[in-house]
């Protein structure tokens, strides 16, 4: 209980969204799909970078509760039309001793975040990640409930956070297409 309400605050607190949902329009869905052996490349080639960033206490790595132990796992990996356009949700599972704030009598937590990247060479799997971590999931209990939380976040609520004035900061979610050539979408984080 005292762990979902520190979420919800630091939820309240590190986004100034309005709390409403808005659903994606079918017809702006994003349905790309990737060749499986691209898309097992891309893992592996994005896990060995989040590794490296946990490494080097890089991005949504800073917490020293990342440690050798951690096991990273991506969970998505949405790409746009062209395939040079990625989002990745990561999760991090560790063990509870290493968290000083959970009482929880379970073996692991988990962690998430979303990135955004880019291709580096066309044909690589090499990308330059950067975390689009106006959501992070924290302190969650197992795997299936952070990744039903990354979802309503990023598909649902992500086209509701206003900036200071007031104005939608992203303008629509990651699942629609048009966020990847929104100057408020993925292109807010590269150019």
């Amino acid at each position: 209980m005292f762990r979902n309400i520190i979420l919800f605050l630091f939820t309240l607190s590190s986004c100034n969204g309005n709390s409403q949902r808005l659903e994606t329009p079918k017809e702006f869905i994003n349905q790309v799909t990737i060749d499986n052996s691209v898309y097992s490349k891309d893992s592996v080639a994005i896990l060995a970078d989040m590794y490296s960033k946990m490494r080097n206490r890089e991005a949504s790595f800073t917490n020293p509760e990342y440690f050798d132990s951690t096991v990273l796992t991506i969970d998505t990996i949405m790409y746009d039309s062209s395939s040079n356009k990625i989002a990745v949700f990561v999760i991090a599972k560790n063990p509870t001793y290493r968290n000083p704030h959970s009482d929880s009598k379970l073996p692991y937590y988990y962690n998430a975040n979303c990135y955004l990247g880019k291709r580096i060479e066309a044909d690589s799997s090499i990308f330059e990640l950067k975390c689009l971590c106006r959501f992070s999931e924290i302190n969650f209990d197992d795997k299936e409930t952070i990744v039903k939380a990354l979802k309503e976040d990023f598909f649902l609520e992500l086209a509701t956070v206003l900036d200071e004035k007031k104005e939608p900061v992203f303008k629509y979610n990651l699942n629609d297409k048009r966020f990847w050539e929104s100057p408020t979408g993925w292109r807010r984080m590269f150019e």
